[in-house]
């Protein structure tokens, strides 16, 4: 029997049924030293030097977290790690990787999550953000209540949306563009008719969702980020900053291996799985069918 609640067993029940992750979480090494072909052509559009700064820029997040007590995984299974987390609730594992791009997208997932890390509580499970958000609302919170509760988790996920380019700067003096985890937002508008399945001890909102209802969702999104965008004074990136150093100080002083130099991984060029192979980022299609039809 797997114990859900230990990321090495989750790991091995998902690599089961998926069939393309190790039975052994990945390591941030793991995810950089065996580069695949992306969208955006990281890897040529990039320079050496830019690409190495984005591998260090990794090591650094992946101390961080460990310095807060957080495990990263970093095998691509970030939307079902997701899922998972809503069921079991109080676990601190930060999954962050869903696709082939490390430069852009893995590098914007993190500085995402960095985000959260410096707008809640960074050692609880999911930063203090309930996990039934943002669809849901713990069954205690009274439905005249549910706009209020919401627009707090709003506010640091809009923050963590349009934040990047500036802590990636403030951080680690990145200045190419950075890819979020989505192409939308995500978040929680009380209003519409959309519903979606939510945790025990959570009850469904009818909300505004970015499909069925995308001018009415995308002007609320504007707005708020609009506000997030102004939050991210020079004092905030400084405090920001001092609380992400002191945590990698800790995680640094406990790394469980000694990385090899950043540049040295920097040099890897990306190789394409055979047309036929299940694609990378764990769809189940095959590549030449799901990501490989970008990049071909």
């Amino acid at each position: 029997m797997f114990d859900l609640h230990h990321p090495r067993s989750l790991l091995h029940t998902i690599d089961d049924d998926r069939r393309y992750a190790r039975c052994v979480p990945a390591t941030v090494v793991d995810a950089v030293e065996s580069p695949f072909p992306c969208a955006c052509r990281c890897h040529d559009t990039l320079s050496l030097d830019e690409r190495a700064a984005g591998i260090d820029a990794l090591f650094r997040f992946d101390d961080a977290m460990r310095g807060w007590g957080q495990t990263v995984v970093w095998d691509l299974a970030a939307p079902t790690l997701w899922r998972i987390q809503q069921q079991l609730g109080e676990v601190k594992w930060v999954a962050v990787r869903d696709g082939a791009c490390i430069h852009r997208r893995l590098l914007g997932f993190c500085v995402h999550e960095v985000i959260h890390a410096s707008c809640g509580d960074a050692r609880a499970p999911n930063y203090g953000t309930p996990v039934g958000l943002p669809y849901g609302v713990p069954e205690s919170v009274a439905p005249a209540d549910e706009a209020a509760y919401l627009h707090r988790f709003n506010e640091h996920e809009a923050r963590a949306w349009v934040g990047l380019g500036a802590v990636a700067y403030r951080l680690f003096r990145i200045e190419w563009t950075l890819l979020p985890a989505r192409d939308v937002g995500t978040y929680g508008f009380p209003g519409g008719n959309a519903l979606v399945d939510v945790p025990p001890g959570y009850r469904r909102v009818a909300h505004y969702d970015h499909a069925l209802h995308p001018r009415r969702y995308l002007a609320l999104a504007h707005a708020l980020e609009d506000e997030a965008r102004a939050w991210f004074t020079e004092a905030r990136l400084d405090d920001i900053a001092a609380r992400f150093e002191a945590a990698e100080a800790i995680g640094r002083a406990a790394r469980p291996r000694t990385y090899p130099p950043a540049r040295e991984l920097a040099r890897l060029r990306p190789k394409k799985p055979g047309r036929n192979d299940l694609c990378v980022c764990g769809s189940m299609r095959k590549w030449k069918q799901c990501c490989g039809a970008q990049v071909e």
